[in-house]
């Protein structure tokens, strides 16, 4: 076969920046419905604490798959993904720099230190 193979040769930055986004992207999407249920049992264990003791309140979330359930039949499945979009761009800017110039920076660094520890 002519030509290069995959493994000769090395992605571009620019390739690694929208992998690391995407990535970051897929995992949020996974990992979204999650972290909204652990938002809200805090939001509702703040307010539990908040209150005067003694009364006693029913508590509308119980575990965090019970707070899924509980949205879903509340406010419909949308709910789940409700500020998905901010989360999105956080993870194409964040771990695209984080994730993307990993390699390069761990380069520039360790070629560096070979001047000092050899």
């Amino acid at each position: 076969m002519v030509g290069f193979g995959p493994a000769d040769v090395p992605p571009s930055v620019a390739v690694k920046f929208v992998g690391a986004g995407a990535a970051g992207c897929v995992a949020d999407l996974i990992t979204f419905p999650l972290d909204t249920a652990k938002v809200r049992l805090q939001i509702q264990g703040e307010g539990m604490a908040s209150q005067a003791a003694g009364r006693g309140s029913a508590l509308k979330y119980r575990g965090v798959f019970g707070t899924i359930i509980t949205m879903v039949r509340t406010e419909g499945p949308r709910s789940l993904y409700s500020g998905l979009v901010a989360g999105l761009q956080r993870q194409m800017s964040f771990a695209s720099v984080r994730i993307g110039l990993y390699d390069s920076v761990k380069q520039f660094y360790t070629k560096g230190s070979d001047l000092f520890f050899s």
